[in-house]
């Protein structure tokens, strides 16, 4: 950008009927453009938009134009007197569709099945050495109830012999 105007003035004053002439659509209301209140010289530079509104209104460009439209009547042929689609098609397609969605609810049950029972593996090898440890304490503690003799006997023998050897291959 730069301070040189992009358009030079030519010194022609663009009057506000030719502002309307080239805004608004020709009609039988704009082929008579209203006469421009008088105004000082330098004000008729500045474009009156009161004006132009009225202006607009009397030709009814600011209404809006409803126009009730009637469908279009469809040709009639051979082909839309019966079905577009014989009933056979419509039945296996419906099928398809049953058969894709009942699939697809088998194997996402199926993931949920095996994920499962992953989970069901992991939480038991994670809890073996705690599980190996209560069934050996319910194992002693049935057996404890079982034996009237009070329970578990341990016999503990010490043996201890003593040899002496003395040099000379004799004993004393």
């Amino acid at each position: 950008m730069n301070a040189n105007p992009q358009y030079p003035d030519t010194g022609r004053q663009i009057s506000t009927e030719d502002l309307l002439a080239a805004l608004l659509p020709d009609s039988p209301a704009g082929a008579q453009p209203t006469a421009p209140a008088p105004a000082a010289p330098a004000a008729q530079s500045v474009l009156d938009v009161a004006a132009l509104l009225e202006l607009a209104r009397r030709q009814g460009a600011l209404e809006a134009a409803v126009a009730q439209k009637t469908p279009a009547p469809i040709a009639e042929d051979k082909l839309s007197s019966g079905p577009l689609v014989p009933r056979w098609a419509v039945g296996t397609a419906v099928a398809a569709v049953g058969v894709g969605a009942g699939g697809l609810l088998l194997s996402f049950a199926l993931d949920l099945l095996a994920t499962g029972a992953a989970a069901i593996a992991a939480g038991i090898t994670a809890a073996a050495p705690m599980l190996i440890l209560g069934a050996v304490l319910v194992a002693a503690l049935i057996g404890r109830r079982s034996s009237k003799g009070g329970g578990f006997e341990v016999t503990q023998t010490v043996v201890q012999t003593i040899t002496n050897t003395v040099k000379g291959g004799g004993r004393r």
